[in-house]
């Protein structure tokens, strides 16, 4: 297991705190006020608008740096939003990444049952399942 850095657990509690005032008042801009005063002034929330997704639909970007633990930070973050925000004994996570060489790179980790980021993953989430838009159009 990896040892998360101060500021890892300190944007992971922030994120908690999100999900779980997204769920109670079912007002995520709320929440996020709340949650972004501690650091001074509360930031605006800018919501997103997309088919299907309602107003009570909370939207965050976490901002880090190369080699500021993404990865680690985003299997966290997914049992965050199952278990604070949804509530959920499962719950589907799409993984975005920006280019197909990280594509690979995260799939080879996420699939290794040994791997850190994995163990995240399956610490947080239960056991997961770990597919490949990509290989699924191609069979």
């Amino acid at each position: 297991m990896i040892t998360r850095k101060d500021y890892q657990e300190r944007v992971l509690e922030s994120l908690g705190d999100f999900f779980r005032c997204s769920a109670q008042t079912k007002t995520p801009e709320v929440a996020f006020r709340e949650v972004t005063r501690r650091f001074g002034e509360a930031a605006p929330y800018f919501p997103v608008s997309a088919a299907g997704l309602g107003p009570d639909m909370p939207y965050v970007c976490l901002r880090v740096p190369t080699g500021g633990g993404k990865t680690l930070l985003a299997c966290y973050a997914a049992g965050l939003a199952q278990r604070q925000f949804m509530r959920a004994e499962r719950a589907v996570v799409l993984w975005l990444v920006p280019s197909d060489a990280i594509r690979r790179q995260t799939l080879d980790r996420l699939r290794d049952r040994k791997d850190p980021y994995r163990v995240a993953l399956d610490t947080k989430l239960g056991q997961v399942e770990v597919l490949d838009i990509e290989e699924a159009l191609n069979m």
